[in-house]
């Protein structure tokens, strides 16, 4: 293994156990020591690749975010009908809450530091954003093939996202109350209502 393979091996490695800290601690409630032994290194290992624990959430605040944006983009890829792509944006995005629970914990953690660190605030805006643009990208070319109506799909975009993360965050607060397949299946209609012709 080269050097390079090796130390993309270690971060790798490295954030995988931050996750998993964060996931069961939160982001504040975790040390260095907690990652160390997640990831079955030395607290010096984690400080030859990463700077300070700021440095290492924002490479954890990348991955995270890097994972989901290449989960949408596959969606693309896959059709050119832009009912289809926005339907399977709209049931990924619900999935990662049900299989990748601790990805959307993690987000909910990073956005309690946006008061507080403005380099979190820009990265999780710089997420939201990227997810805002594949999201009017597909409206747009649904208004343009007149399928939807005409319609500020940046807006639309911002309205599908918001429906998202609040019924998510509900289920994640409560969800042995919420019949989740049936509001993915309600957030869908409402969608659909909103931008069909």
């Amino acid at each position: 293994m080269s050097k390079a393979d090796l130390a993309a091996e270690r971060k790798s490695q490295i954030i995988n156990a931050t996750i998993d800290c964060i996931a069961r601690y939160g982001y504040n409630n975790f040390s260095m020591q907690d990652v160390a032994r997640i990831a079955d290194v030395s607290k010096g290992i984690i400080h030859y690749y990463f700077l300070n624990k700021e440095d290492l959430m924002m490479a954890v605040l990348d991955r995270v975010a890097g994972d989901i944006e290449s989960l949408l983009a596959g969606v693309t890829e896959k059709t050119q009908d832009p009912v289809e792509q926005l339907r399977q944006i709209i049931r990924v995005c619900f999935d990662i809450v049900r299989q990748k629970r601790e990805y959307y914990c993690i987000n909910m953690d990073f956005w309690t530091q946006i008061n507080q660190k403005e380099k979190v605030r820009l990265a999780v805006a710089k997420h939201y954003g990227k997810f805002r643009s594949t999201t009017a990208a597909i409206v747009q070319a649904g208004v343009d093939s007149g399928v939807f109506k005409p319609i500020d799909s940046a807006h639309a975009a911002s309205v599908i996202i918001a429906i998202v993360d609040g019924i998510s965050l509900q289920w994640l607060f409560e969800e042995s109350s919420f019949p989740y397949d049936d509001l993915i299946k309600t957030s869908e209609e409402i969608v659909f209502r909103f931008l069909l012709k």
